[in-house]
């Protein structure tokens, strides 16, 4: 289907949950995930995503391709698992999100694509590198702004400052940033990391790290945890702050309740798919 509303289309997701069918597919990117599993998120109804985007972090973790053929077979063979989703003030997020100048770089990214139909041809052609590009214009920017942040949960109740506080359901942000290795969407519980560099020249270096697949381990100034839940506040007087997640930017807040909901969307997996058949080949040549 191609609904010609947001309305229109979670009229038809509504309906095709009441129907109980197998599978809803996503043709797009991760924004567009996002948008339907506001409504599959805790159903039995599962997603099946063909990449179709820029950066598809969320396709690119359960293998699928663009290859139609391929992803298809998935759910001919019924290759299908439960995964968590985080919820940023009650909408689902599947992937990785935040808050700081990496929400400055996913608004900046938006708004030339509504505002510059060339744009969408240029993120076509560079792919996931757009955002690395829009990352390292804003990291040589003069000045890099800082927030006073209060983090409340179970494992850290702190006040800090730091110019980015990722939210991560999954490794990798646009393909290449892993900013959580360790982290995957089936444990149960939401990474968080909060980069706590106020010297423009380490934050940098941290990030050029994590870039090149070298995780800063030894960084006092890189702090990561894993929770169940939690809640920032913003403690700066003046305009809150907007959240991004999933590729797209949700209104600003000057607070975000975060909460992991294990097992609650129902996906199928090309990844889980292949290893299972290269299993299956390893069993029958011993």
């Amino acid at each position: 289907m191609s609904p010609g509303s947001l309305d229109e289309l979670y009229e038809k997701l509504d309906a095709d949950i009441e129907k109980k069918v197998d599978a809803v597919m996503s043709v797009g990117g991760d924004g567009t995930v996002n948008t339907i599993i506001q409504r599959l998120a805790g159903t039995d109804v599962s997603l099946l995503v063909l990449p179709g985007g820029t950066a598809n972090d969320f396709a690119r973790v359960l293998g699928s391709s663009a290859n139609i053929k391929k992803v298809t077979q998935t759910i001919r063979q019924n290759v299908k698992k439960k995964i968590d989703l985080v919820s940023i003030n009650g909408s689902y997020m599947a992937t990785n999100g935040g808050l700081g100048f990496a929400a400055d770089v996913a608004m900046e990214i938006n708004e030339l694509r509504k505002s510059f139909p060339q744009f969408k041809s240029l993120m076509k052609l560079s792919g996931k590198s757009i955002y690395s590009l829009f990352l390292a214009k804003k990291l040589l920017e003069r000045e890099i702004k800082s927030y006073t942040f209060k983090i409340s949960s179970e494992e850290l109740n702190e006040t800090i400052v730091s110019p980015l506080i990722m939210i991560n359901n999954q490794p990798a942000l646009g393909g290449d940033f892993i900013v959580a290795p360790n982290t995957n969407h089936q444990d149960g519980k939401v990474n968080i990391t909060i980069f706590k560099h106020q010297n423009r020249l380490e934050l940098i270096s941290c990030i050029l790290k994590i870039l090149q697949g070298n995780y800063p381990v030894e960084d006092k100034n890189l702090l990561s945890f894993e929770t169940a839940s939690a809640r920032i506040e913003l403690m700066n007087d003046g305009d809150g702050l907007s959240f991004f997640g999933d590729g797209e930017v949700f209104a600003e807040n000057h607070y975000w309740n975060i909460k992991c909901h294990p097992s609650y969307l129902s996906v199928y997996s090309p990844k889980d798919q292949a290893d299972l058949v290269n299993f299956c080949t390893q069993v029958s040549l011993m």
